[in-house]
């Protein structure tokens, strides 16, 4: 019987290619060189710290209700608690960066309404982690898999010169995050392990389309998209 491929290595061509499409962006661009319009970091920052990191943290803790041994459970909990304090300590961190830069952002102005990129992001992780555990796990990686490497990325190549040098630098992980990804990629290794062949492909096809709303919720910030009416 034929050895299956490690769900990591198969989806690495796909996380691997979103991480290059997503640092090619015009948004990414102009964070690297400081270019990048103040409203489309203020969009971003907010519509990930109010809406879409809370939802995210979320969808963790809702897998982590599904996983069947406590080990498993206590490192989707630990991610969901991550995420979720990440959301209060950006924006309370963001408040400071508006004041530096002369962004249009104050802490009293209150979380704005989710955009439309964000609210179909949002909505999928929560159908997905409704539907299965390797549903909810394909979600789920490519946010945390290519939050580290378009974060290498933008470490190695801004302008340590510009504007959002500092906020470029303050975005990147760490080391701690390495270990914490590895650790979740080898728990979806297992989980997609122990999936009946329609459960697997279920897990890649999510992640497929997860990485494409990674790719949206960028454009949409660079748009500044906000609802017709």
């Amino acid at each position: 019987m034929a050895t299956r491929t490690s769900v990591r290595a198969e989806l690495a061509g796909t996380v691997t290619d979103g991480a290059r499409r997503i640092g090619e962006h015009p948004y990414y661009r102009g964070l690297r060189d400081g270019t990048l319009p103040g409203a489309a970091l203020v969009h971003f920052t907010l519509q990930d710290s109010c809406h879409l990191l809370p939802s995210y943290g979320r969808a963790h803790a809702r897998c982590a209700a599904l996983a069947r041994d406590s080990r498993r459970a206590a490192l989707l909990s630990r991610m969901a608690a991550g995420s979720l304090e990440d959301c209060t300590a950006r924006l309370a961190g963001f408040g400071e960066t508006a004041e530096r830069l002369g962004l249009p952002y104050t802490a009293d102005d209150g979380p704005p309404p989710a955009a439309p990129a964000t609210l179909s992001y949002a909505s999928f992780l929560g159908d997905s982690c409704a539907a299965s555990l390797a549903a909810g796990i394909g979600a789920l990686i490519p946010s945390a898999w290519l939050y580290l490497l378009v974060t290498d990325e933008l470490l190695d190549h801004h302008d340590p010169a510009s504007r959002y040098a500092p906020e470029v630098r303050k975005a990147h992980p760490g080391d701690f995050y390495r270990g914490m990804l590895d650790e979740f990629l080898d728990l979806a290794d297992e989980i997609a392990a122990e999936s009946s062949a329609a459960d697997r492909r279920e897990l890649v096809r999510r992640a497929g389309h997860a990485v494409r709303y990674e790719w949206a919720f960028v454009d949409a910030a660079w748009r500044q998209e906000s609802w017709p009416f």
